[in-house]
């Protein structure tokens, strides 16, 4: 996770090859993340926040991804 100051807040995530050669996986985890962030927003500050995904991240589905960036962005 990356913090960027920002005027209003955005969130964007970066999958790379290294997690998966496949787009169509890597396109998977940004839908999935994306649409857990987006009950977030409200909650966070007005930032830039750069999500990068590690590779087992297509692993992590439903409330365990939802758990795991709710604690990653509360910190921020």
């Amino acid at each position: 996770l990356r913090v960027a100051p920002s005027e209003e807040t955005r969130v964007a995530v970066s999958v790379s090859k290294k997690v998966s050669k496949r787009a169509v996986i890597r396109n998977k985890i940004r839908r999935r993340a994306y649409s857990v962030v987006l009950e977030l927003i409200p909650k966070l500050s007005k930032n830039l926040f750069l999500i990068i995904a590690k590779p087992g991240a297509e692993k992590i589905k439903g409330d365990a991804l939802k758990d795991e960036l709710g604690e990653l962005l509360k910190k921020r």
